[in-house]
C-alpha cells in the first residue's frame, strides 16, 4: 500500500467511498456510455458490459479535458479515443462504439452524447452509464439533471478504496480528484448542474476531514466545505 494511505485518512476514504460509489443492478438498456477520465478502467467495464449483451452499443464519451490541470491525463489525444481502443482489445468491435471526443465535463459527457446518438436516429430511454466507482453517484446526479427523461443505471469497477489506490501510480492525485467530486455532490445542485442528493453527517464529516489531511486541491472555488 502506498504510503500515504495511512490511519488519518483510511476512514474517511472509506465513507467517502462507499456513499459515492453507486451502482444499479444490470438492465437491459438502448445504449452503454463510457464517461471519460484517467482511468481507462472504465473502458474496460462497459466492454464487459456489452459482452454480456446488456447494450449492442457503446458511447465513449471524453475530450482533450482538464489540460495542464490536477486531471491532465497527459494523452495527446481525446479521452474518448483511448477507451475506444482499450474495448477493441476487450473484444467490442468498432462498429459497436461511437466516439464523442469533444466533452470537457461531466454535464458535457450527458449532453454531447445525447445529441450524438440522436444524430444516428437513437432515442435510448434506458441507459447503462459507466464511471470511475467514486464518479458514479455525481454522474447519475448530474445525468439525472441534463439528461431527464432517459432512466440511467450506473455501473463501475467493482473494487474498493484500499485496492485502488494501491495500484494508483499518483494517488494523492486520485484522492484529490475524490474529494472534489464528493464537494461538488454537495455545490453543484445549486448552481443547476445536478439534482440535490443529502448526504449523512459523517459523510460530510469525512470530506472535511480529507481537506484537512491536504486533498482539497480541488475543491469548487467560493464554496465553504
Amino acid at each position: 500500500m502506498h504510503c500515504f494511505y495511512d490511519s488519518t485518512i483510511a476512514a474517511p476514504l472509506e465513507i467517502a467511498w462507499n456513499f459515492m460509489k453507486l451502482t444499479h443492478e444490470p438492465v437491459r438498456s438502448d445504449a452503454i456510455l463510457a464517461l471519460g477520465s484517467f482511468d481507462v478502467e472504465v473502458a474496460r467495464v462497459a466492454a464487459r458490459l456489452w459482452r454480456a449483451e446488456v447494450a449492442p452499443i457503446i458511447v465513449m464519451s471524453g475530450g482533450i479535458a482538464h489540460q495542464g490541470g490536477l486531471l491532465d491525463t497527459g494523452w495527446d489525444r481525446p479521452e474518448a479515443e483511448v477507451f475506444c481502443d482499450r474495448a477493441i482489445a476487450e473484444g467490442v468491435p468498432r462498429h459497436s462504439i461511437l466516439i464523442e471526443n469533444q466533452a470537457q465535463n461531466t454535464g458535457e459527457n450527458f449532453i454531447f452524447s445525447r445529441r450524438l446518438l440522436e444524430s444516428v436516429g437513437l432515442h435510448p430511454k434506458k441507459l447503462t452509464v459507466v464511471a470511475k466507482p467514486y464518479m458514479t453517484r455525481r454522474a447519475w446526479a448530474t445525468g439525472r439533471r441534463v439528461w431527464p427523461d432517459a432512466e440511467l443505471f450506473m455501473q463501475c469497477e467493482d473494487i474498493g478504496p484500499e485496492a485502488y489506490f494501491a495500484r494508483d501510480p499518483n494517488p494523492a492525485r486520485t484522492l484529490s480528484a475524490l474529494v472534489g467530486d464528493l464537494h461538488r455532490i454537495f455545490v453543484y445542485p445549486a448552481l443547476g448542474f445536478s439534482e440535490h442528493q443529502d448526504a449523512p453527517p459523517k459523510v460530510m464529516a469525512a470530506l472535511r476531514n480529507l481537506v484537512a489531511a491536504g486533498y482539497g486541491q480541488r475543491l469548487v472555488p467560493g464554496h465553504a466545505v
